[in-house]
């Protein structure tokens, strides 16, 4: 009988709270057909090949409002076929400014292209091609008009073995983080579109040696004229793989730790892209993508430079409210001698719900 009573007592919580916060629920349902040819560069040429998969994109979420003051989120994406935490976080509006904690989208979100194809690389977006975006991630953030600030878990990477360059041994050394990442941006938006710049830091010791720093700067801009829109991005820094961002060439903007010293890994590039909507059911995009990393020169590898680019056309078609297909070619390219090149045909297909 108690447990009856207890059961009912928790129900009508849940009830009460359900009842007094208000839930706008979403989700999108999302797939790629894709037939794509990957080639070694200045080597053997790949088969053609067809695929097709959910988007780590497809999602189910809500957004919450309790209070004026209080309001959260949750979305559940779909990483591998199995449902994962996209975000889950609350916000507090305390009058001169907005506190969020959880999993949120990073005051370092400097990207505009919605490349979605790539090949078997779904929904890319020029990702690490020259954009600054480190996407959803657990943090604390602080939000005062434009400017946000954020403290996010530490990233402890390197590269640590020569043959081929694999970070899969740095747990053999000891790495000490005694200060949280720092992320943030100032974002000014205006009739025509936006314009932000964002930065980060991290460091952390390796080995009781040698710090590893990491820091980077991105700046990017939409605009709208009407019909036709322009992005744009740039990204500048030092071991910029360690701000929880990527890099698409071989070195991932990592450094390297031979045991006894560090070599830090310079990157810069950017992403440029056009917009044009033909009609209320047809929309254009091409986009163009860039990065380039050198590493300090060292034993293993000397003073190297690795670059990668991408870029694409797509054509999205509104057939109804909520409902999209999107074709798109495009083409993944590492640039160097023994490293891939990736084109690509498909097709994403959506719906809204």
């Amino acid at each position: 009988m108690k447990k009856i009573i207890v059961a009912a007592l928790a129900l009508a919580l849940v009830t009460g709270s359900a009842y007094a916060a208000e839930w706008n629920f979403y989700g999108e349902a999302k797939v790629y057909t894709v037939w794509f040819e990957t080639d070694e560069i200045d080597g053997e040429d790949g088969d053609t090949q067809f695929a097709e998969g959910l988007y780590e994109g497809a999602a189910i979420g809500a957004e919450v409002k309790v209070s004026d003051e209080l309001t959260a989120g949750f979305e559940y994406g779909t990483a591998d076929g199995v449902a994962d935490i996209v975000l889950l976080y609350g916000e507090w509006d305390f009058g001169s400014g907005i506190v969020t904690v959880g999993r949120a989208l990073s005051p370092i979100n400097v990207a505009y292209s919605n490349q979605l194809v790539a090949g078997e690389e779904e929904d890319l977006g020029l990702g690490g091609f020259g954009d600054f975006d480190q996407s959803e991630i657990t943090q604390v953030k602080l939000t005062f008009g434009d400017f946000s600030i954020a403290v996010i878990d530490p990233e402890k990477n390197a590269w640590v073995s020569p043959a081929f360059l694999t970070n899969d041994d740095i747990a053999l050394y000891d790495t000490q983080a005694v200060i949280p990442m720092i992320a943030l941006c100032y974002k000014f938006t205006f009739n025509m579109g936006e314009f932000q710049i964002a930065g980060g830091y991290n460091t952390f010791e390796i080995d009781d040696n040698e710090d590893i720093d990491a820091y980077t700067i991105g700046l990017g801009t939409q605009l709208n004229f009407g019909a036709f829109g322009v992005f744009a991005t740039f990204v500048w820094g030092q071991n910029m793989g360690n701000m929880g961002v990527d890099s698409a060439t071989g070195y991932q903007g990592l450094a390297m730790y031979d045991g006894n010293e560090v070599y830090d890994c310079e990157s810069i590039g950017g992403t440029i892209g056009v917009t044009f909507a033909v009609n209320d059911m047809l929309t254009l995009e091409a986009g163009y993508g860039y990065i380039h990393d050198e590493i300090d020169d060292n034993a293993w590898t000397g003073s190297e430079s690795n670059i990668a680019q991408s870029y694409y056309l797509q054509a999205p078609i509104t057939l109804a409210p909520g409902v999209t297909v999107t074709p798109e070619v495009g083409m993944i390219d590492e640039r160097e001698t023994g490293e891939d090149e990736t084109f690509y045909f498909g097709a994403a297909w959506a719906i809204a719900f």
